[in-house]
């Protein structure tokens, strides 16, 4: 019960740090994908039987096709795609759905709040990217929570911003988070 506490935590602020890291950079890294991934390896084994498991990796090879549909549509981004597959790994037949609403249902909240407000959504985006390269310059460990933010090409620098779109990976991360905690 112990352990199973310790993998939701765990799960839970890894998603955090992905919505965060999305809403301020507009990218989702790799690395923290991969650790969902690892995570679920120690999960698997413990907590679902082979009919579970292998129907978790139908599902999330088939939201990875779907996204990669999304994403040459432009619809959505590459991140997000990767994103929502990892993500759907963790729900099986019996939470996709749900959880794939819950997403819905924020992202689109998120959408109507971008359109109302995008000045404000941007400066604190702005705002929180700003405390993170901060952080990152006053304590040089902290870069590496971040995947390298602090080393790679977005040191000081967010190129890929200037369209302000929509940083769906929030709504991923809120649903992920939700479904996951109701679920397990």
């Amino acid at each position: 019960m112990i352990l199973l506490a310790c993998i939701k935590a765990l799960h839970a602020f890894i998603h955090f740090l992905i919505g965060l890291y999305d809403f301020s950079f507009y990218r989702i890294p790799n690395i923290l994908l991969g650790m969902l991934v690892v995570l679920y390896g120690f999960y698997a084994p413990l907590y679902l039987d082979m009919n579970t498991f292998l129907s978790s990796l139908a599902i999330c090879a088939g939201v990875l096709v779907l996204g990669f549909a999304l994403f040459s549509f432009k619809l959505i981004g590459a991140g997000d795609a990767k994103y929502l597959a990892v993500a759907s790994l963790w729900m099986g037949t019996h939470g996709i759905l749900y959880f794939l609403f819950i997403v819905s249902l924020i992202g689109g909240g998120l959408g109507i709040l971008y359109l109302s407000l995008p000045d404000h959504m941007a400066r604190l985006s702005d705002w929180t990217w700003s405390k993170i390269q901060n952080a990152e310059e006053r304590y040089s460990y902290f870069e590496y929570v971040w995947a390298g933010s602090g080393v790679g090409p977005e040191k000081k620098m967010r190129a890929n911003v200037g369209s302000r779109t929509v940083p769906y990976g929030i709504a991923i991360a809120a649903g992920a988070i939700i479904t996951v905690l109701y679920r397990l």
